[in-house]
This record gives structure tokens, sequence and C-alpha cells, in this order.
């Protein structure tokens, strides 16, 4: 992977202001592209554009192909002549949080009624109908609105494992529902196609993110078995999570069922080869996540449902990433390797030269350490979309840890070659901004709530809560807040 020293921004789309309710492929997208323009910005980092499978989390997707129907935007659809102006009158204006349940309701009516609209005899919706994972997700989601959005392991035992010859008729009897849901993802598509066109226009590569799990409750897991450690009843027998540590006495629980790694390799990893071949086709790099997991994972028996009785199993390592090397000839790809790090992920990384990450909010505990043995080709955060913004972070933990200021300090005067001068409240996301830009790492990527130096209340996502994530909307008049003239500056000084 061909990297220069620069840098970029990380935002959901969702979070993205308009008047619809929430951020969508729109123009209003458009605009904040415009604006990483502006800013000299290299990257955006998208995060999952997946369905939420429960919490609104992209993390937990009814399928890790499928695009949210929620980002479709309905003012293109009037453009497209598949919706009239009138059919917006009642989406119009802003919100400060996103109310998915009123929207999931409303975008279907609209997409219904574009539907209406729209000729399936179109050569452009056929050529995407042909699309292999299509089949198998339109089925999925079609059943599983048949059967009361139950959990597939509910449903009908001939249909939680139907039949080549049952899918047909599955096929036949569910026409019209497979149809719209197929026609929906081609919207997705067809605009997300054209906003990633118009975002490398402006130079600006798109990063993507491939979590390393998927939720129980998807088309993956129902289409793909086989691929995963389950029992004779469908269940999970064994989940994901990870073992008790300093900050998890208990550790954790994430309940993601675990692969089969000896059946994804007598495969050829063809799933993962998809999977990872089409999010590349929407993007034009990939963040691994969770990329401890594929040197070794914690496997928790689902029955008994405890962090503390897991054990460490062996992942697939090289052999998978020599597969997807050999599939994929444009593998770009960057290893999230956040957390405690064994010489096993720092050797899988180094061999297929693949960049890390680094992430500020957690470093500082030991800068001088970490900089010293940063990969310059790393990619460097002041947090991510898990982490409080740096303000909140301030606020709520570095400001009474006096090492972690003493580390700030020390190492942004040597960026600057001056000590005279205060880390506040008010200055911290920009000073963080700086030493992120004059770190060694080859690219700065900065959370959008950090460069408008928004508080705890833009956080995105709380990890180990349930509520109240994924539902922020960046202010509306952010784009003449930034201070543009000082980020420049910055871009300029360090070389970005």
């Amino acid at each position: 992977m061909n990297i220069k020293r620069s840098s970029g921004l990380l935002l959901h789309p969702t979070a993205i202001p308009n008047k619809l309710g929430i951020g969508d492929l729109g123009y209003d997208t458009y605009k904040f592209i415009d604006l990483l323009a502006q800013l000299k910005q290299s990257y955006w980092q998208i995060l999952p554009l997946t369905i939420p499978e429960k919490g609104n989390s992209p993390y937990s997707p009814l399928s890790s192909f499928a695009g949210n129907p929620l980002l479709i935007s309905p003012q293109i659809l009037v453009e497209d002549n598949l919706l009239a102006p009138a059919d917006l009158t009642s989406l119009i204006g802003y919100s400060d949080s996103i109310d998915y349940a009123s929207l999931i309701l409303e975008r279907e009516n609209l997409l219904r009624k574009a539907m209406a609209n729209f000729s399936l005899q179109n050569q452009d919706f056929l050529d995407f109908s042909k699309n292999p994972w299509l089949d198998d997700y339109s089925l999925f989601i079609s059943l599983y609105e048949k059967n009361n959005q139950q959990v597939w392991s509910q449903w009908p035992e001939e249909e939680r494992n139907p039949s080549n010859s049952l899918k047909k008729q599955l096929k036949i009897k569910l026409a019209s529902q497979i149809a719209y849901h197929k026609f929906v993802q081609y919207l997705f598509y067809k605009q997300w196609k054209s906003l990633k066109a118009y975002a490398n226009s402006k130079g600006i590569q798109i990063i993507g993110d491939i979590p390393i799990y998927v939720s129980y409750n998807s088309a993956d897991v129902w289409a793909n078995k086989e691929l995963f450690q389950l029992g004779s009843d469908y269940q999970a027998q064994f989940i994901s999570g990870c073992p008790p540590d300093s900050f998890n006495e208990d550790g954790q629980i994430w309940e993601n069922p675990l692969y089969d790694w000896s059946k994804n390799k007598e495969s050829g990893y063809t799933w993962w080869i998809d999977r990872i071949s089409y999010n590349l086709e929407i993007c034009d790099v990939l963040r691994l996540d969770h990329f401890i997991g594929f040197t070794r994972y914690w496997s928790i028996p689902a029955k008994l449902y405890d962090a503390k009785a897991g054990e460490w199993k062996q992942g697939p390592g090289a052999d998978f990433l020599h597969a997807l090397q050999k599939a994929i000839p444009q593998l770009k790809l960057i290893a999230e390797d956040l957390g405690s790090l064994s010489p096993q992920v720092t050797q899988l990384k180094e061999q297929f030269n693949l960049p890390g990450m680094i992430v500020l909010h957690y470093a500082l505990d030991d800068w001088e350490f970490a900089n010293a043995n940063l990969p310059h080709k790393s990619f460097i955060y002041t947090g991510t979309h898990d982490n409080n913004t740096s303000k909140g972070w301030w606020k709520d933990y570095a400001y009474n840890h006096d090492i972690i200021k003493s580390n700030f300090y020390k190492s942004l005067a040597q960026a600057r070659e001056n000590s005279d001068f205060i880390i506040n409240e008010d200055s911290v996301a920009y000073d963080l901004i700086e030493l992120a830009y004059a770190s060694n790492c080859l690219v700065a990527i900065i959370p959008l709530q950090d460069m408008l130096n928004l508080d705890e209340n833009y956080r995105m996502n709380r990890p180990g809560t349930a509520q109240g994530n994924w539902a922020i909307r960046i202010p509306q008049a952010y784009a003449s807040t930034i201070n543009q003239e000082k980020i420049l500056g910055l871009i300029s000084r360090y070389h970005r």
C-alpha cells in the first residue's frame, strides 16, 4: 500500500447535518467532501455503512454487504424523477439527534414510492442484481420480515436451513419483497458510487471498515452456517469477547458467533474474499478491525456466558492474509492493532507490510515510548468513534492524570520548539491535532468532533452501553466553526 504523509477526517455519514433527520448520501455530504478538499485532506474515514441489527451500531449489521437504506438521499431520488418534491415535505426540519424508529418507517414509505416509479427491467439494475451476495441477503431480509423480525434461529425449521429447492419456492412466494430489497440496495450502491467518485475527483480516498465479527442474526451466518461454530440446533457454541484485564476485571462478552477457521480455509476463504472484494469496490482502503483476532482470539463457551471461562484459540494468521493477497491484487488494508500486542501480531503485520494504528488518548500514557517505537507508516488518531471527544477526554480523564498532562506538554513543546503555552479545555482538541500532525506517522486521521472542539455530548459511541449511541448530529454551522487558517498552517508546517 503506497501511502504518503497526509491527513484526513473521521466521520460517519449519518452525523452530517441536513434537514432530513439523518445524514445521507445527498448534497450536504457533497459539501462535506468540498470542505475536506478545502482543508487539503487526503482521506475520509467513514466507518461501516451497513444496516444495524440492534443498538443502531453498524458494527452489528444484518449483513456485511448491504448498505443502510437510511443513507439513501431522498433529494437525489427527486432529481432522478423517482419521487416528487411534495413527497419530501414532511421530512424537512433539522434535528439535533437521529430518531431511528420513526425514520425507518418514513423512509420505507418513500422507497416504496420510488420503486413504483422505477422499471425493474432497467439494465443497470439487472446488472447490479447479479451480485452474488444479493440473493442471500434479499431472501434473508424478506424472511426476517415475514417472521416479524425474530432471530432466524426461531423461524420454522424449513426456513432456518432451506434446501436449494425450497429457496427457489421461497423466492417465488416472496418475489415482491425480494425485488424491493434488491431495488433498495441498487439505489444505495448507485448513490454511494457517485459520491465516492466525487470524493476521488477531489483527491480524497475513502477508508472503509471490516469488523472482524458479524452478528449472529445476519444473512452472513444464516447463509453460511458451516463457516461458524454452530451446534446442530444452529445456536452459537462459542462466542466472542476478551479476557479480564486492567480495564475490565470480568472481561468482556461481545456475543458474536466465532468462525470455524478450518472450514473457512477449506472453502478457500471464499466468503471473506467476496466480502473484502466488495468493500474495496465501494472504498479505497479498508481498516481490518480487531487485527489481533487473526493471530489468536478469545473463545467463550456460549452456555456459560462468562468471559472468565474463555480461552485463547489460534487464528488463521498468515494463511488467511496470503489467500486475500493472492485473490485481491490491489489489497489495501490498515491493521487495527489496538490493545495488548503479542509478538505474533507485530510479526504478522510486518510480514504483510500493513500500517497499524495509534490513538493519542491511549498513547499519551507513555508517549515517549510509543512515539519512539512507532512504525512511521502508522495511521495516528486523536481518538476514534469509540473514544470520548478530545475535549470530553480532557475533562473526564486526562486532566486528573499528571503523567498524561506531562507527556502531552513535553511532546507538544518539542514539536513547536516552544514551551510558552498552556493546555486547557478550550485548546486541547487543536493541541492534540497538532501533536498528531507533528508525529512521525505518515497519516493523521482526526474525528471531525475534535476539529470542531466539541464536548462529550457529541461522542459517537460508548462501548458497553446499549442505548444512546450512533445518534449524534454535527452542528449545522460546522464548516464555519473550523479554524481553517490554523489547520492549513499545521498541514503546511508538518508537511501533511
